[in-house]
Order: C-alpha cells, then sequence, then structure tokens
C-alpha cells in the first residue's frame, strides 16, 4: 500500500496491520472480511479512516503524533459514558483505553456549517445540553495549565515562534484571572468542539471525540467552537444569543470573549506540538493567531483593564 499522508498524520503498512488486528479482534472476523478500509480527511489529532465489515460501516480512530501528551484516554472513557447517557454521542462501539484506538458506527453525515443559521442553533443547543449534564467527571479541564502542559513538551528553540508572542500571553494570563471573577458556573466540557467534532444530518446531530473532555469552564467549548472557523463580530454575538436564549450580560459577554482569546491561545500551544513533531497545521494556525491576539485586545477592555491595570468601576 504505501504512506499515505492524512490530516491527522501518515498512515503506513505498520498502523494498517494493528488496525486490522483490532478490528478482527472486536468484530471475532478475518482479514479478508473488512472491506474499503480507507483514510478520512477529518481531525488533526489522529488517523481516521472508514471501513465496511459484516453489513455495517464504521469509523476507525488511530492516535497520531503526539496525541499522547495532549490525550488522558481514562478521562475519555467517563466521558463518553456521560454524554451516551444524555444521547450527545452514541456512536462508540470499541475503544482500548491504554492505546487510543476506538471504532464508532458511521454517521452519514455532511460537512457541518458554521453559517448555516441551523446548524449553528442545533451545535450550539447541543453544547449547552452537555453543560447542563448532571453528572460530573472529576476531571478538572483548565485551559492555562492544559497549554502550560504542552508547553513543556515542546523543545524551547520551537517555542514562542509567533509575532507579539510575550504580549499575547501577557494579555491571555491576564485574562485568565480576570475571568475567574465572573462567577459563570462550571460544567462538564467537551475541549475540542470545532466544527470536524459535529456529526449533523437531517435527523440527528452527534458531538464525538472526547478525549480532552473534563470538568471546566464552558467559555472553552464556545471558545473552540468560534475558534474552529472565521467568525465575524456579529457571529459571534448571535452564537452567545442562541447559547442563553436571550442577549448575555456584559459579565457573561466578556467572559466568553476572554475566553476566545484564551482558547487560540491553547491552540496555538497545540499548533507548536504538532509543527515540532514534524506535522503542519495549515490555515487554522493563522485564525487561532488572529483569535488570540486580536480578542485579547477586545476582551480586555470589556474588563476595563485594556492596560492590564485594575478594573475601571
Amino acid at each position: 500500500m504505501g504512506s499515505i499522508q492524512t490530516t491527522g498524520g501518515v498512515f503506513t503498512d505498520t498502523i494498517r496491520k494493528k488496525i486490522i488486528k483490532n478490528i478482527c479482534s472486536v468484530f471475532h472476523c478475518r482479514e479478508e472480511d473488512i472491506e474499503e478500509l480507507v483514510p478520512v480527511q477529518a481531525g488533526m489529532t489522529n488517523i481516521v479512516l472508514s471501513f465496511r465489515v459484516n453489513g455495517g460501516k464504521y469509523i476507525y480512530r488511530h492516535p497520531g503524533l503526539g496525541s499522547d501528551a495532549l490525550v488522558d484516554r481514562g478521562r475519555e472513557t467517563i466521558m463518553q459514558k456521560v454524554v451516551e447517557d444524555v444521547g450527545i454521542d452514541t456512536t462508540l462501539v470499541a475503544m482500548d483505553v491504554d492505546s487510543g484506538w476506538r471504532i464508532a458506527r458511521y454517521i452519514e453525515h455532511r460537512d457541518f456549517d458554521y453559517h448555516n443559521l441551523n446548524d449553528m442553533v442545533r451545535g450550539v443547543m447541543l453544547l449547552r445540553t452537555l453543560h447542563e449534564a448532571p453528572c460530573r467527571v472529576r476531571w478538572n479541564f483548565d485551559v492555562i495549565e492544559k497549554a502550560e502542559g504542552i508547553r513543556d513538551q515542546i523543545a524551547p528553540e520551537k517555542y514562542g515562534n509567533f509575532e507579539q508572542f510575550e504580549e499575547i500571553r501577557d494579555r491571555c494570563y491576564r485574562l485568565y484571572e480576570l475571568a475567574k471573577t465572573d462567577g459563570i458556573r462550571q460544567c462538564n466540557v467537551h475541549g475540542d468542539a470545532r466544527d470536524v467534532n459535529f456529526l449533523i444530518n437531517k435527523e440527528e446531530i452527534y458531538l464525538i471525540d472526547w478525549e480532552y473532555g473534563g470538568y471546566g469552564d464552558p467559555g472553552f467549548d464556545l471558545g473552540s467552537y468560534i475558534c474552529g472557523g472565521d467568525h465575524s463580530i456579529e457571529d459571534i454575538d448571535r452564537i452567545l444569543f442562541t447559547y442563553y436564549r436571550r442577549k448575555p450580560t456584559p459579565v457573561q459577554k466578556r467572559h466568553f470573549y476572554a475566553y476566545i482569546a484564551l482558547t487560540g491561545w491553547f491552540y496555538l500551544h497545540w499548533t507548536m506540538l504538532k509543527e515540532s513533531k514534524g506535522q503542519m497545521v495549515g490555515v487554522n494556525k493563522d485564525l487561532w493567531y488572529h483569535y488570540a491576539k486580536d480578542f485579547s485586545v477586545m476582551a480586555l477592555e470589556m474588563y476595563g483593564d485594556a492596560k492590564g491595570g485594575e478594573e475601571k468601576k
């Protein structure tokens, strides 16, 4: 077969053999029973493939480069159970906690469209359902701790190679402290709620891939949703209106704007880790930089702290 470059890494013959072995183990089948095992160009953390066996179609996820530094698979397993119980993701067939591979039912779907009003409403309300789920997982998801954990995996010479990086860092750390004072309730979060993780069709919508899930600030889910695409200020305000089902208060609005910046900051670290391992991220790199740089300025102004001083009364 040879190697195939996917958005989540290189699909090699060695990886293919491992995948076939795992599929045969789950479905009690032979290699020749597996049909149409092909890469799906979706996601940037893992190698994703689709296949058919025993009359059904499935998705296989194989951990990509650097995923061991980013993902707690035990946490993912617990999150999967929580979201199954509330109907947010019922696609799981099998997964291995130690090595990180996962098999799920294939859902016929189209691309999630950020700028389709119906898609946006369905996606944002699914996030709200997650945030209102009564069962609390015991692992905390803290955006700055996550970013710092990724930073520690990056060689110093490959860290921080962005224009105005130190200024952005200072603003984001200030926002992180200010956002703590807003009184926004913590909840279960997905941790990577971008368009590629929504499976949508006319009847169904699921949010998949719970590798980064935990208990944390809902701002990170709205932040990752927004940072996944090119959104105007009007788009963002419409998303927040949909989430709250009303106009957000000034405190709520500034909080979520702060988390757009913090999410961009987090994804810059994710970008640097991937690039340090030889995997390019593409156009999203510039988009995430924009959200970290520009929204950190806007959010600080909302807090009356544009110069990093005390909040204005």
